[in-house]
């Protein structure tokens, strides 16, 4: 279990060096993700009631800005230890409450 929990973390790690090193790439994948997730949102934009699709995709386009800042503040957290070492432990309690079970 703990080899698990090291492999996660180291995983965490390179993600964040390598966001640090390669912040383009980095902000390319981020752009293609909201991209993929404003796309769809749009999509199935007709479903939502009465309001104008104006307002339809100017409110999802809203969501998706917030949801792109969230994501940045994710990713400044990670780079903190501290935060790092919480999520560790909180895996860790989750493997032993699943493998105990």
């Amino acid at each position: 279990m703990n080899l698990i929990v090291d492999q996660l973390e180291e995983l965490v790690v390179t993600l964040v060096e390598e966001i640090r090193r390669r912040p383009g790439v980095a902000a390319a994948i981020l752009a293609a993700v909201v991209g993929a997730f404003v796309g769809t949102l749009i999509a199935k934009g007709g479903r939502r009631g009465h309001s104008s699709p104006a307002r339809g995709v100017a409110h999802k386009a809203r969501d998706a800005s917030e949801a792109v800042e969230l994501a940045a503040l994710a990713f400044k957290l990670l780079q903190n230890p501290m935060v790092r070492g919480y999520i560790r432990s909180a895996i860790e309690g989750q493997f032993k409450k699943r493998m105990a079970g």
